[in-house]
């Protein structure tokens, strides 16, 4: 019997504690599967912000499309965090991060795999684990 095998597209989302919420940033060429998903997309951040209540839904409907939707939970987020000063030239770790906040003088960059992550790192910022910065999405 025939296998097929497919390549899929890995999309990390983080789940925001005590928000009942997954977020996640992927750009999608598929105009049908940004129609479904249109709804939770929040323009202003760039990132998708999808109620926990249905994930399950679609996690399925993503896996039709060739997407594996992993959850992270908040407390295997650090890998994914980097960390760099305020006011410094940020605009590539920005582009791939799923969410960023001010902590102190720093900025914190949740990035959107751990590829992005260690580019991050390459430009400048901080893996979160060697800053002093806490940070809980």
């Amino acid at each position: 019997m025939p296998t097929f095998d497919a390549d899929t597209t890995d999309i990390n989302a983080f789940e925001v504690e005590d928000a009942d919420l997954y977020i996640f940033s992927q750009y999608f060429d598929q105009e049908e599967v940004f129609a479904e998903l249109h709804e939770y997309y929040n323009s202003e951040q760039y990132r998708f912000e999808i109620p926990t209540g249905e994930m399950d839904r679609i996690e399925s409907f993503l896996d039709e499309y060739f997407y594996d939707l992993n959850r992270v939970a908040p407390d295997a987020i650090e890998p994914f965090c980097v960390v760099k000063e305020k006011y410094t030239d940020h605009a590539d770790i920005l582009r791939n991060s799923a969410y960023h906040t001010g902590r102190g003088s720093n900025t914190v960059f949740v990035m959107q795999d751990r590829l992005s992550a260690e580019q991050a790192v390459e430009r400048g910022a901080t893996p979160l684990a060697d800053a002093d910065t806490s940070f809980r999405l």
